[in-house]
């Protein structure tokens, strides 16, 4: 049975506040720009240290699990994982904002975004799979199978992408592999990978399974840590951050809720498997983000509620000064049309996310050019808002485009 975390919905919270005075901020105060950005810097190191947080348990539960692999364990790692990936989508609307994460070539980048959330991926590249089902099936000589391989941090790290761009050794979706495997089963049968505790007893490469697993969730972890430090108070990226001038600050920060709605979790993680054919019974499940597990609806979720942090200004701990009570201030309608946007990406969202059938099962009900399935529903509404975004930008003088 699939477990996660139940995440309080901050964005209807905000819709039903936002006609409170006592909870509107900008019926009260006037919002400025820097009080904003200053909200939205503590709301990106909460989120950041709460995904972290969430991946040393699942770092503890697997550590058990290897020690002790027993078919108990072995699902507590799963849990855990799925537990983690709640928090951790939620960070992606922080991607594209000229941040630490994703850029490269700076006194301040890590640029690791694609060492820990990288996907599709050819698990060939890691481990073995069944024949017939992967172009390298039976002569590909995996990381885990070639024990002249030294598996460490460093060795995995370089090899990430190291034949292209599906040849991925690291992150979420290796470690998602790793637990639960190829998910060999029709889309109907709404079965996630069936990968057994064996592997990591009586199989061949076991010891070096294991090693692997370990090894690949402690990169993971020291990357989240990596952000967690460098967006901490005094950290060396929110020092940049807090000395850019602030329209530039704002913009790269609503540019990441702008790019995750309109591009990457509509377009890229939504359409892309929608139209592909990759998969049992050309079913596109292959280019679902997260293929192995059959947690791809709760990804759609959370990508999107990250959408309307960033919106709300809103997470954990976190409710100040937004970037919709600026918008307020300048222009109450175009306010109004975000706030109507953004609600309806959260009840779309929660039709996927909340969805008795899994991900790979919605998309084969669906079509690109058809817009009646709550995948692409949803896809449309994310779209209007990635729009409304922009237009919401422009009133302050901001171009996103």
């Amino acid at each position: 049975m699939k477990k996660f975390l139940v995440l309080l919905p901050i964005s209807f919270f905000v819709f039903a506040c936002s006609n409170d005075d006592d909870n509107n901020a900008s019926s009260n105060d006037a919002i400025t720009a820097a009080s904003v950005v200053e909200n939205y810097a503590n709301l990106v190191y909460e989120s950041y240290s709460d995904s972290y947080d969430a991946a040393v348990l699942m770092q503890t539960a697997i550590t058990t699990f290897t020690e002790t692999p027993t078919e108990d364990n072995f699902t507590a790692a799963k849990d855990a994982w799925l537990s983690a990936r709640e928090y951790y989508g939620q960070t992606e609307a922080y991607r594209e904002t000229n941040g630490p994460i994703d850029t490269e070539g700076e006194s301040w980048s890590i640029g690791n975004e694609g060492q820990m959330n990288a996907w599709p991926i050819d698990e060939s590249y890691i481990d073995y799979v069944l024949t017939g089902t992967e172009s390298y099936a039976g002569d590909y000589n995996s990381i885990i199978g070639d024990e002249t391989y030294t598996i460490t941090e460093e060795a995995l790290a370089g090899s990430n992408e190291g034949v292209d761009d599906k040849s991925i050794s690291t992150g979420w979706h290796a470690i998602e592999f790793l637990l639960w495997g190829q998910d060999n089963t029709a889309p109907a049968e709404d079965l996630p990978g069936q990968r057994s505790y064996t592997d990591y007893t009586t199989a061949e490469n076991a010891d070096r399974r294991a090693q692997y697993l370990t090894v690949v969730t402690n990169l993971l972890v020291n990357d989240l840590n990596d952000l967690v430090s460098t967006w901490s108070e005094g950290g060396t990226y929110r020092t940049v951050f807090e000395a850019l001038d602030t329209e530039t600050a704002l913009q790269q920060a609503i540019n990441g809720a702008f790019f995750i709605a309109g591009d990457e979790l509509s377009s890229e993680r939504m359409i892309a498997p929608v139209d592909s054919t990759d998969g049992i019974d050309a079913s596109g499940q292959e280019d679902e983000h997260s293929c192995f597990s059959d947690n791809t609806q709760r990804d759609v979720y959370a990508n999107a509620q990250g959408v309307l942090n960033v919106i709300y200004g809103s997470y954990g701990t976190i409710n100040g000064a937004s970037f919709i009570d600026l918008v307020k201030q300048t222009d109450p309608a175009q306010a109004a049309t975000l706030e109507a946007a953004a609600s309806l990406v959260a009840t779309r969202a929660a039709l996927i996310g909340d969805n008795a059938q899994p991900f790979d099962y919605l998309i084969t009900q669906e079509t690109s050019d058809n817009t009646d399935g709550p995948v692409m529903q949803c896809v449309v509404a994310l779209f209007d808002l990635a729009n409304e975004i922009s237009a919401s930008a422009s009133v302050l003088g901001i171009n996103l485009n």
